[in-house]
């Protein structure tokens, strides 16, 4: 087994406004860098969904000091890039490992296809499409039938399949497949506070702020959040923001029902946030809600966490059980009475938000640092490469060892 490694990761998109599994790569990159780990990244011109970067094919760029190589997206919907086929066909041998991120995508599987055929050992992670409301409310017959012929064989011949929470792996589980499971939590480096000002887009006055900051789509329930704010007895002092965009129909569906709902005017519709604007969202908030229906792991959350904002989550959320057991927020069931009641808890009680608070920026300082992530994969790639090695990496929970 080689002593200094070179890994490829395939990714469909590194583009910060397709979500969680871009933002996580970006991640990845820079916690293997300071393993001394090269990492190439394989990508497309993807920069979200009406865009398209300004680069020729093939063009190496840097990403925290490791390479990404880019080739054009001929396709909106599955990502095709065949001027990829022929980069994989010549170059996939020169690395130790493939690790590929997202399913029922043209790039990450064209990467394990090729691994597989050409014999370097790989592994995928799903970043959340195998979960069960995914498979049931998303194309469920084109992408059972995926599963079937191409995802499925895949997968079973992985040398391990990541996931990034247990409830992921469990959702998974449904479909049926011989899988090598480890689960192996991302890892997180936030930079400190902006120093610069931001503008105060909030015009929140002394008034508390419920934030809602991730993509707006029907499996993050933001319908339900605009309908518990609406039944607060508090409304008229409490301010909400909902920070994030979508598709243009469904974001003007939700500003239609806060208006049926007779909050229109007092929503705050901010659109999408990044660098120092997040932050500042971030700090500035009372409580962070995300009451998704499924969520694979929850980035926004750990952000809100660092930030030392208490949080609202709901048991079908990735991170659900870390906020439990580091008691960073409260836990609700996903319906409407159990949402309403957690806000009005945390809005009443200013010395609960901050135990939650200093709660959740502790347990993302001990269990969710770069470094330790970077440790922890370094681990899992070495005893995926070394024939001799049965132990479990470090930090991981598997089911590829007896």
């Amino acid at each position: 087994m080689p002593a200094g490694l070179r890994v490829l990761h395939a990714i469909p998109s590194i583009s910060p406004l397709r979500g969680g599994p871009s933002v996580g790569v970006r991640n990845i990159t820079e916690a293997l860098r300071r393993r001394g780990i090269e990492v190439d990244v394989l990508t497309t011109d993807d920069d979200g969904p009406e865009q398209r970067l300004d680069v020729a094919a093939g063009t190496v760029e840097r990403l925290n000091g490791q390479r990404v190589r880019y080739f054009p997206r001929q396709t909106a919907r599955y990502g095709l890039s065949l001027p990829m086929l022929g980069w994989l066909g010549r170059h996939v041998h020169d690395y130790d490992l493939v690790h590929t991120h997202g399913m029922f995508s043209f790039v990450p599987l064209a990467a394990a296809w090729h691994a597989r055929a050409a014999g370097v050992p790989y592994i995928m992670r799903p970043a959340g499409v195998l979960d069960s409301w995914g498979m049931k409310n998303k194309s469920a017959i084109v992408k059972r039938s995926s599963v079937r012929f191409l995802e499925g064989p895949l997968l079973r011949a992985a040398a391990a399949v990541h996931f990034m929470t247990d409830l992921e792996r469990e959702r998974a589980a449904h479909l049926g497949i011989g899988l090598r499971p480890v689960v192996v939590p991302l890892g997180f480096d936030f930079p400190a506070a902006p120093a610069q000002s931001v503008p105060d887009e909030l015009q929140a006055g002394d008034k508390p702020v419920i934030l809602y900051l991730s993509r707006l789509h029907p499996v993050k329930r933001v319908d339900l959040l605009l309908r518990a704010y609406a039944s607060l007895p508090q409304r008229e002092d409490v301010v909400l923001a909902i920070a994030g965009d979508g598709e243009a129909s469904f974001v003007a569906s939700l500003k239609a029902l806060a208006g049926e709902l007779g909050i229109g005017g007092a929503v705050r519709w901010l659109g999408f946030a990044s660098g120092a604007r997040k932050q500042h969202l971030l700090s500035a908030a009372t409580v962070f809600v995300l009451p998704s229906a499924s969520e694979n792991f929850g980035i926004a959350v750990i952000e809100a966490m660092n930030a030392g904002t208490p949080v609202i989550v709901t048991e079908a959320a990735g991170i659900a059980q870390l906020v439990r057991t580091t008691g960073a927020g409260l836990v609700t069931d996903g319906s409407l009475d159990s949402l309403q009641a957690a806000l009005a808890r945390l809005l009443a009680d200013a010395e609960l938000r901050a135990v939650l608070g200093r709660a959740g920026r502790l347990a993302v300082e001990r269990e969710l640092s770069l470094d330790v992530f970077g440790a922890r994969l370094e681990s899992l790639y070495r005893s995926l490469l070394d024939p001799m090695s049965v132990r479990t990496p470090a930090g991981c929970r598997d089911g590829l060892h007896p």
